[in-house]
Protein backbone atom coordinates (compact mmCIF):
# COMPACT_ATOMS: atom_id res chain seq x y z
CA UNK A 1 0.00 0.00 0.00
CA UNK A 2 1.10 3.65 -0.67
CA UNK A 3 0.63 6.35 1.63
CA UNK A 4 1.58 10.04 1.28
CA UNK A 5 3.64 11.49 4.32
CA UNK A 6 1.22 13.66 6.51
CA UNK A 7 2.21 16.74 8.16
CA UNK A 8 1.54 15.79 11.28
CA UNK A 9 1.51 12.80 13.72
CA UNK A 10 -1.05 10.74 13.14
CA UNK A 11 -1.56 8.10 16.97
CA UNK A 12 -3.94 4.97 17.20
CA UNK A 13 -6.33 5.86 20.30
CA UNK A 14 -7.52 3.71 23.35
CA UNK A 15 -11.31 5.45 22.93
CA UNK A 16 -12.30 2.53 19.93
CA UNK A 17 -11.16 0.04 22.42
CA UNK A 18 -14.08 -2.21 22.73
CA UNK A 19 -17.17 -1.68 25.73
CA UNK A 20 -16.11 -3.75 28.57
CA UNK A 21 -13.19 -4.40 30.33
CA UNK A 22 -10.78 -1.98 27.56
CA UNK A 23 -8.77 -4.94 26.30
CA UNK A 24 -8.70 -5.47 22.31
CA UNK A 25 -7.14 -8.46 21.07
CA UNK A 26 -6.95 -8.22 17.06
CA UNK A 27 -6.10 -10.97 14.56
CA UNK A 28 -4.86 -9.32 11.21
CA UNK A 29 -2.59 -10.92 8.39
CA UNK A 30 -0.15 -8.61 6.49
CA UNK A 31 1.14 -9.07 3.22
CA UNK A 32 3.21 -5.76 2.02
CA UNK A 33 3.51 -3.00 4.45
CA UNK A 34 1.85 -1.63 7.24
CA UNK A 35 2.09 1.86 8.28
CA UNK A 36 3.57 3.44 10.92
CA UNK A 37 1.86 4.24 13.86
CA UNK A 38 1.79 4.96 17.72
CA UNK A 39 -1.15 4.29 19.95
CA UNK A 40 -2.06 5.24 23.61
CA UNK A 41 -2.71 2.23 25.04
CA UNK A 42 -0.54 -0.50 26.03
CA UNK A 43 -0.21 -3.41 22.69
CA UNK A 44 1.42 -7.02 23.15
CA UNK A 45 2.09 -8.28 19.79
CA UNK A 46 2.32 -11.74 19.37
CA UNK A 47 3.92 -13.32 16.14
CA UNK A 48 2.02 -16.20 14.96
CA UNK A 49 3.12 -17.05 11.27
CA UNK A 50 4.56 -15.62 8.39
CA UNK A 51 7.15 -12.93 8.09
CA UNK A 52 8.19 -9.36 8.06
CA UNK A 53 10.67 -7.01 9.42
CA UNK A 54 9.38 -4.79 12.36
CA UNK A 55 10.50 -1.09 12.14
CA UNK A 56 10.83 1.38 15.13
CA UNK A 57 12.74 4.36 15.75
CA UNK A 58 16.14 1.85 16.29
CA UNK A 59 15.95 0.81 13.07
CA UNK A 60 14.22 -2.83 11.60
CA UNK A 61 14.78 -6.42 12.66
CA UNK A 62 13.49 -9.20 11.20
CA UNK A 63 10.72 -11.26 13.49
CA UNK A 64 9.00 -14.73 12.62
CA UNK A 65 6.63 -16.87 15.03
CA UNK A 66 7.15 -16.74 18.40
CA UNK A 67 8.33 -12.88 18.80
CA UNK A 68 6.18 -10.65 20.94
CA UNK A 69 6.89 -7.11 20.69
CA UNK A 70 5.94 -5.07 23.66
CA UNK A 71 5.25 -1.68 23.14
CA UNK A 72 3.90 1.25 25.48
CA UNK A 73 1.92 4.49 24.79
CA UNK A 74 3.83 6.89 22.33
CA UNK A 75 6.19 4.12 20.90
CA UNK A 76 6.42 4.50 16.93
CA UNK A 77 6.29 1.04 14.55
CA UNK A 78 4.98 -0.70 11.74
CA UNK A 79 5.58 -3.83 9.79
CA UNK A 80 7.37 -4.19 6.38
CA UNK A 81 7.70 -6.60 3.63
CA UNK A 82 5.51 -8.95 4.99
CA UNK A 83 4.69 -12.42 3.62
CA UNK A 84 1.70 -14.14 5.48
CA UNK A 85 1.97 -11.89 8.68
CA UNK A 86 -0.28 -13.19 11.26
CA UNK A 87 -0.42 -11.39 14.08
CA UNK A 88 -2.41 -11.80 17.62
CA UNK A 89 -2.63 -8.20 19.13
CA UNK A 90 -3.32 -7.61 22.84
CA UNK A 91 -4.07 -4.12 23.80
CA UNK A 92 -5.10 -2.88 26.79
CA UNK A 93 -6.15 0.98 27.99
CA UNK A 94 -4.46 2.32 30.31
CA UNK A 95 -7.60 3.20 32.80
CA UNK A 96 -7.45 -1.06 33.19
CA UNK A 97 -4.35 -0.83 34.32
CA UNK A 98 -4.97 2.06 36.65
CA UNK A 99 -8.18 0.75 37.87
CA UNK A 100 -9.01 -3.43 38.68
CA UNK A 101 -5.34 -4.17 37.28
CA UNK A 102 -3.18 -1.52 39.67
CA UNK A 103 -1.62 -3.84 41.72
CA UNK A 104 0.28 -5.03 38.64
CA UNK A 105 2.64 -2.19 38.97
CA UNK A 106 4.12 -3.63 41.97
CA UNK A 107 3.65 -7.49 40.97
CA UNK A 108 7.43 -8.49 40.36
CA UNK A 109 6.60 -10.80 37.63
CA UNK A 110 3.87 -8.29 35.55
CA UNK A 111 5.15 -5.05 36.29
CA UNK A 112 8.44 -4.68 33.83
CA UNK A 113 6.18 -5.41 31.06
CA UNK A 114 3.62 -2.32 31.94
CA UNK A 115 4.05 1.46 31.19
CA UNK A 116 5.50 3.01 33.97
CA UNK A 117 5.69 6.87 34.98
CA UNK A 118 8.67 8.62 32.46
CA UNK A 119 7.78 6.06 29.72
CA UNK A 120 10.41 3.41 28.39
CA UNK A 121 10.79 6.12 25.61
CA UNK A 122 10.92 4.71 22.14
CA UNK A 123 13.17 1.41 23.22
CA UNK A 124 10.68 -1.62 22.56
CA UNK A 125 10.87 -4.82 24.04
CA UNK A 126 11.19 -8.14 22.16
CA UNK A 127 10.23 -11.31 23.77
CA UNK A 128 10.56 -14.92 22.45
CA UNK A 129 7.66 -17.68 22.96
CA UNK A 130 8.65 -21.33 23.03
CA UNK A 131 6.57 -23.06 20.39
CA UNK A 132 4.12 -24.62 23.43
CA UNK A 133 3.44 -21.40 24.95
CA UNK A 134 2.71 -19.68 22.13
CA UNK A 135 0.02 -22.02 21.57
CA UNK A 136 -1.52 -21.98 25.07
CA UNK A 137 -1.52 -17.92 24.33
CA UNK A 138 -3.16 -17.85 21.53
CA UNK A 139 -6.27 -20.03 22.95
CA UNK A 140 -6.55 -17.47 25.41
CA UNK A 141 -6.19 -14.76 22.92
CA UNK A 142 -8.64 -15.98 20.84
CA UNK A 143 -11.25 -16.28 23.88
CA UNK A 144 -10.85 -12.93 24.65
CA UNK A 145 -11.77 -12.29 21.05
CA UNK A 146 -14.87 -14.58 21.57
CA UNK A 147 -15.88 -12.73 24.55
CA UNK A 148 -15.58 -9.71 22.85
CA UNK A 149 -17.63 -10.49 20.05
CA UNK A 150 -20.78 -11.87 22.07
CA UNK A 151 -23.41 -10.05 23.15
CA UNK A 152 -22.81 -9.63 26.83
CA UNK A 153 -19.38 -8.06 26.97
CA UNK A 154 -20.02 -5.60 30.30
CA UNK A 155 -21.32 -9.34 31.69
CA UNK A 156 -18.05 -10.98 30.77
CA UNK A 157 -15.66 -8.40 32.32
CA UNK A 158 -14.31 -10.94 34.73
CA UNK A 159 -13.33 -13.32 32.45
CA UNK A 160 -11.41 -11.16 30.03
CA UNK A 161 -9.73 -9.67 32.30
CA UNK A 162 -9.01 -12.99 34.02
CA UNK A 163 -7.52 -14.38 30.48
CA UNK A 164 -5.87 -11.21 30.04
CA UNK A 165 -3.79 -11.56 33.17
CA UNK A 166 -2.96 -15.57 32.28
CA UNK A 167 -1.53 -13.50 28.81
CA UNK A 168 0.45 -11.30 30.67
CA UNK A 169 2.01 -13.76 32.91
CA UNK A 170 3.18 -16.15 30.11
CA UNK A 171 4.74 -13.01 28.62
CA UNK A 172 6.19 -12.01 32.03
CA UNK A 173 7.62 -15.61 32.22
CA UNK A 174 9.11 -15.07 29.10
CA UNK A 175 10.77 -12.18 29.88
CA UNK A 176 12.29 -13.52 33.00
CA UNK A 177 13.62 -15.82 30.79
CA UNK A 178 15.59 -13.51 28.63
CA UNK A 179 16.96 -11.83 31.77
CA UNK A 180 14.86 -8.79 31.34
CA UNK A 181 14.42 -8.36 35.54
CA UNK A 182 13.79 -4.61 36.44
CA UNK A 183 13.11 -3.05 39.40
CA UNK A 184 8.94 -2.94 40.16
CA UNK A 185 8.64 0.18 41.57
CA UNK A 186 8.32 3.68 40.49
CA UNK A 187 10.79 6.37 40.70
CA UNK A 188 10.69 9.02 43.04
CA UNK A 189 8.07 11.50 42.80
CA UNK A 190 11.27 14.26 42.02
CA UNK A 191 12.15 11.98 39.13
CA UNK A 192 9.04 12.09 37.47
CA UNK A 193 8.36 15.70 37.71
CA UNK A 194 12.08 15.87 36.60
CA UNK A 195 11.23 13.88 33.24
CA UNK A 196 7.83 15.65 32.87
CA UNK A 197 9.08 19.01 33.04
CA UNK A 198 12.01 17.90 30.25
CA UNK A 199 10.06 16.16 28.22
CA UNK A 200 7.10 19.08 27.74
CA UNK A 201 10.32 21.21 27.02
CA UNK A 202 12.83 20.03 25.03
CA UNK A 203 13.56 22.72 23.50
CA UNK A 204 14.58 24.37 26.66
CA UNK A 205 18.16 24.84 28.09
CA UNK A 206 17.81 22.94 30.94
CA UNK A 207 20.35 22.44 33.46
CA UNK A 208 20.42 20.11 36.79
CA UNK A 209 20.10 23.48 39.24
CA UNK A 210 17.15 24.55 37.89
CA UNK A 211 15.63 20.83 37.95
CA UNK A 212 16.25 21.06 41.53
CA UNK A 213 15.40 24.09 42.18
CA UNK A 214 11.68 22.94 40.38
CA UNK A 215 11.43 20.16 42.01
CA UNK A 216 12.38 21.25 45.19
CA UNK A 217 15.18 18.56 46.19
CA UNK A 218 19.17 18.99 46.11
CA UNK A 219 20.96 18.81 42.91
CA UNK A 220 22.79 16.05 44.28
CA UNK A 221 19.69 13.78 45.90
CA UNK A 222 18.36 14.56 42.22
CA UNK A 223 20.89 13.04 40.03
CA UNK A 224 21.31 10.32 42.70
CA UNK A 225 17.90 9.03 42.83
CA UNK A 226 17.59 9.60 38.72
CA UNK A 227 20.34 7.44 38.29
CA UNK A 228 19.24 4.62 40.36
CA UNK A 229 15.59 4.84 38.95
CA UNK A 230 16.90 5.30 35.31
CA UNK A 231 20.24 4.03 35.09
CA UNK A 232 21.21 7.34 33.72
CA UNK A 233 21.49 11.23 35.05
CA UNK A 234 18.79 13.48 34.22
CA UNK A 235 20.98 15.12 31.21
CA UNK A 236 21.65 11.95 29.75
CA UNK A 237 18.34 10.50 29.92
CA UNK A 238 16.83 14.14 28.32
CA UNK A 239 19.57 14.07 25.28
CA UNK A 240 18.02 10.43 24.58
CA UNK A 241 14.59 11.97 24.67
CA UNK A 242 15.74 14.63 22.58
CA UNK A 243 16.95 12.00 19.96
CA UNK A 244 14.00 10.39 19.40
CA UNK A 245 11.81 13.06 19.52
CA UNK A 246 13.74 13.91 16.72
CA UNK A 247 13.94 10.48 14.81
CA UNK A 248 9.98 10.74 15.36
CA UNK A 249 10.01 13.85 13.36
CA UNK A 250 11.82 12.83 10.74
CA UNK A 251 9.75 9.77 10.09
CA UNK A 252 6.40 11.57 10.33
CA UNK A 253 6.60 14.56 8.65
CA UNK A 254 8.41 16.73 6.21
CA UNK A 255 10.08 19.70 8.72
CA UNK A 256 13.65 21.01 8.01
CA UNK A 257 16.39 19.08 9.41
CA UNK A 258 17.55 22.27 11.12
CA UNK A 259 13.94 22.55 12.02
CA UNK A 260 13.76 19.52 14.06
CA UNK A 261 17.28 20.13 15.51
CA UNK A 262 15.69 23.49 16.99
CA UNK A 263 12.31 21.91 18.05
CA UNK A 264 14.13 19.17 20.47
CA UNK A 265 16.61 21.51 22.12
CA UNK A 266 20.22 21.13 19.38
CA UNK A 267 19.58 24.59 17.31
CA UNK A 268 23.21 24.37 16.03
CA UNK A 269 22.43 22.24 13.26
CA UNK A 270 26.47 20.26 12.70
CA UNK A 271 26.36 19.64 16.41
CA UNK A 272 22.76 17.98 16.39
CA UNK A 273 23.85 16.21 13.10
CA UNK A 274 26.60 14.40 15.20
CA UNK A 275 24.58 13.64 18.55
CA UNK A 276 22.19 12.03 16.02
CA UNK A 277 24.90 10.35 14.32
CA UNK A 278 25.96 8.90 17.76
CA UNK A 279 22.78 7.91 18.36
CA UNK A 280 21.49 6.48 15.57
CA UNK A 281 24.42 5.69 13.09
CA UNK A 282 24.20 7.67 10.24
CA UNK A 283 23.00 11.56 9.47
CA UNK A 284 19.72 12.82 10.00
CA UNK A 285 19.02 13.40 6.30
CA UNK A 286 20.23 9.44 5.66
CA UNK A 287 17.88 8.14 8.54
CA UNK A 288 14.98 9.99 6.73
CA UNK A 289 16.01 9.09 3.43
CA UNK A 290 16.35 4.83 4.54
CA UNK A 291 12.76 4.89 6.13
CA UNK A 292 10.01 4.50 3.27
CA UNK A 293 6.82 3.97 5.37
CA UNK A 294 5.23 7.07 6.25
CA UNK A 295 2.86 7.95 9.53
CA UNK A 296 -0.85 6.14 9.10
CA UNK A 297 -3.01 8.59 7.19
CA UNK A 298 -6.19 10.43 9.47
CA UNK A 299 -8.66 9.40 6.76
CA UNK A 300 -7.51 5.59 7.46
CA UNK A 301 -7.86 6.19 11.87
CA UNK A 302 -10.69 4.42 12.05
CA UNK A 303 -9.17 1.28 10.53
CA UNK A 304 -6.40 0.92 13.05
CA UNK A 305 -7.65 -2.39 14.63
CA UNK A 306 -6.08 -3.57 11.17
CA UNK A 307 -2.59 -3.38 12.23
Amino acid sequence: MEHDRPGTLQHLSADRLRAGAAVLVNHPTHDGDTPLHDHDFAEFAVIQAGRAVHRSVYGEEPVEAGDVFVLHPGQWHAYERCRGLELMNCCLGLPLLAGELAWTRTDPLLAPLLPRPGGAGQVIRRLRLPEGVRREVREHLLEIRRLQTGRQAVLDRHAVIARTLLVLGHLGRAAVTKGAASAVEDPPPAVVQAQDLMAAQLDHVWGLEELSRRTGVSRFHLARSFRAALGAPPMAWLARRRMERAAVLLLTTDQAIADIGRQVGWPDANFFTRRFRATFGETPSAYRRALPMPALPASEGEAWVQW
